[in-house]
């Protein structure tokens, strides 16, 4: 029994520095034609059509993840989540609170 618990430990010792900066998102092919617009200016002549939550985890195993990383995945999500909702642009609503992040979501036009 004590094997099999230091045989975890060592596991979970190894796997955790490498996931807490793995990326699970995934940019879908729609996703990518999004647009992530850095201020409210950029989408001052769009159409707002909606509002995205995206979430994920913040920490693996109890250890926090890289901050760009959690961020980075709130974003594709999103942009993910815009292009099933027909829109182009996203633009990050609010500040990320536990893995959670809001986005408004606009339609711009090309």
């Amino acid at each position: 029994m004590r094997r099999l618990r230091y045989a975890i430990v060592c596991a979970a010792s190894a796997v955790a520095p490498i996931a807490h900066g793995f990326e699970w998102a995934k940019l879908t092919e729609a996703g990518a034609q999004v647009h992530v617009a850095a201020t409210l200016d950029d989408v001052a002549a769009c159409e707002r059509i909606g509002v995205a939550t995206a979430t994920t985890a913040d920490r693996v195993m109890g250890l926090p993840r890289v901050d760009d990383v959690v961020s980075g995945e709130l974003t594709t999500l999103a942009q993910n989540r815009a292009a099933t909702m027909g829109g182009d642009t996203v633009l990050a609503d609010g500040p990320i609170s536990h893995g959670t992040r809001n986005f408004a979501i606009f339609r711009c036009g090309a």
